[in-house]
């Protein structure tokens, strides 16, 4: 069969890396050797300026992001209130694109991109100089930021983090309760036989796939880390020259029970390339769709769905991916977009003053139910359910410095690239087989592709 696959925006989670181990929820250092980073957190409607503020800068910017439905429903505005009460004299523009991945692309081939941007995930760590103003030194700004290190070049930091995620699985608490499930899964065997109960005892869809989207099967690579159970699992990767899909793997486990859900048709949306993104939010709220791998940042979105259709936003739960590993299962936290300075605005001062105080002061992480990019900040109360499955929530450890930057190098020089949404990415090429009825073999088959070409790439750019 053949089908048309879409090129989408990759969206929310970025490879990272960062400094240092959380436990679930609280935020609490799993070792008391750790120093105490912690940085206090504006209460709401309060915004403390994260720099020297400086009432004599003035000028219009341009924020160029992906969240639509913030400039729709007055979120952008509101917080730009707290922005001017420290700035008064900057006046600050919104504009939001559906498709933000493509449109920013072709916006920077020439020098107009906006005074501040969504940092674009797809362009390469290299080449940010080219495109972005430093914010400081690595050195300094690791002490309050986490996830700087694919965003730093030669010892400069060309993006803050506007917020980040949980890895995991949304679900629909009432759903899986009425289809009879009472513990949740902790195998992705276990995970699947969930997904057949939904389909034989209630009327929902037990996996919505959101193909048609694009970007949301990306969601799935996200898994990757936490599903190793190791927070250098990336940097292993280089240093002991592992194939990426093997037995055991967490590749394998991850992208073999997509594999598996996709090949099965009655837990799955009778047609993949109808899906509905926006439409899959009051669906998954009213019952009407079981479950869904996605970010965390997901889940304010989903609950707000609810209350916007007359349900309860309190069935949306969120659930680990089902890996444990003797007996424990992680998740591993990583950047939401990031935030950088176009190189050639006119109002660098401003554009500079509007990023560090969004990334730091605005409070717009936790409104949107996210992890703060502020080292110490309190943890969402969205992910209160991992502290309950007795999750770790670890965040990645920094790449040595001989190899920052060299994963996601291999990754595009590859062509593999966990994190790319074209359709021609083994994803893709994994999901059309799934759809297509094709069996296992044909997985290993793709597989031992991904990892001749990731192989090939890592031993030209390693040595």
């Amino acid at each position: 069969m053949n089908r048309k696959f879409i090129r989408a925006a990759a969206a929310c989670a970025a490879m990272v890396m960062a400094s240092s181990m959380l436990t679930a929820c609280g935020g609490n250092k799993e070792s008391s050797n750790e120093t105490d980073t912690a940085a206090t957190t504006p209460a709401e409607g309060e915004n403390t300026p994260s720099g020297e503020g400086n009432s004599s800068l003035s000028g219009t910017i341009k924020v160029l992001h992906h969240r639509t439905d913030r400039d729709q429903d007055g979120t952008m505005a509101k917080l730009t209130e707290g922005f001017n009460a420290i700035y008064p004299n900057v006046t600050v523009e919104y504009q939001s694109f559906t498709n933000y991945a493509d449109d920013i692309a072709t916006m920077m081939q020439s020098d107009n991109y906006g005074d501040v941007v969504m940092t674009p995930q797809a362009l390469k760590v290299s080449d940010l100089p080219n495109f972005f103003e430093p914010f400081g030194d690595y050195s300094e700004l690791s002490d309050t930021y986490y996830w700087l290190e694919n965003y730093t070049v030669d010892g400069k930091v060309y993006a803050l983090p506007t917020g980040g995620t949980a890895s995991g699985i949304l679900y629909n608490k009432r759903v899986w309760a009425d289809a009879g499930i009472t513990d949740l899964p902790t195998t992705p065997d276990e995970f699947i036989t969930c997904l057949r109960r939904i389909a034989e005892n209630t009327d929902a869809i037990p996996y919505y796939t959101n193909y048609n989207a694009g970007w949301t099967i990306v969601q799935w690579q996200s898994l990757v880390v936490g599903a190793s159970g190791d927070p250098a699992y990336n940097t292993r990767l280089l240093t002991d020259r592992e194939d990426l899909f093997h037995e055991g793997s967490p590749y394998n486990a991850v992208y073999g029970t997509l594999f598996d859900i996709y090949s099965i048709p009655e837990i799955h949306e009778e047609d993949p390339m109808t899906t509905d993104w926006e439409g899959c939010k009051p669906a998954m709220a009213l019952g009407k769709i079981g479950t869904m791998v996605m970010g965390s940042w997901a889940i304010s979105q989903f609950q707000e769905a609810a209350v916007n259709a007359g349900a309860d936003p309190a069935d949306i739960g969120y659930m680990p991916f089902p890996n444990a590993i003797d007996g424990k299962i992680y998740s591993v936290s990583s950047n939401d977009y990031m935030m950088s300075i176009n190189k050639n605005s006119a109002n660098k001062d401003a554009a500079m003053a509007y990023a560090r105080w969004f990334c730091t002061d605005s409070g717009f992480a936790q409104g949107e139910g996210e992890i703060s990019g502020v080292k110490g900040a309190p943890m969402p109360e969205t992910l209160s359910s991992f502290d309950e499955l007795g999750v770790e929530l670890f965040v990645e450890t920094p790449a040595p410095d001989e190899l920052i930057g060299k994963f996601d190098e291999i990754a595009k020089s590859s062509e593999v690239d966990p994190w790319g949404d074209a359709s021609t990415n083994f994803k893709f090429r994994m999901a059309e087989a799934a759809f297509d009825g094709k069996g296992r073999e044909e997985f290993d088959k793709i597989a031992a592709d991904v990892n001749a070409a990731w192989a090939k790439s890592r031993d030209e750019i390693l040595g």
